[in-house]
């Protein structure tokens, strides 16, 4: 299940159906955010907020938009569950 519901996340989906509670603390775990993912989604937010008016940032030498703050403000979401 660990491995199945981590695949999921890195396939971009946001969930996964659950039909015993043995499942539950892998499918937590591998939705949730780790540090690394929450530091980015802090950082493009905090960029978009220093400059709201511009469309497209660079961040850490690429470039972002609306689609990625929309995933960063997501992402944080996630986090705090």
């Amino acid at each position: 299940m660990a491995r199945e519901a981590a695949e999921a996340a890195r396939d971009g989906f946001a969930g996964k159906l659950c039909i015993h509670p043995a499942q539950i603390a892998p499918v937590n775990a591998a939705f949730t955010p780790d540090a690394e993912r929450q530091r980015w989604a802090r950082a493009v937010v905090a960029a978009f907020a220093a400059s709201p008016d511009q469309g497209v940032l660079s961040l850490e030498g690429r470039m972002i938009e609306g689609l990625h703050l929309r995933l960063a403000r997501r992402i944080l979401q996630s986090a705090e569950g």
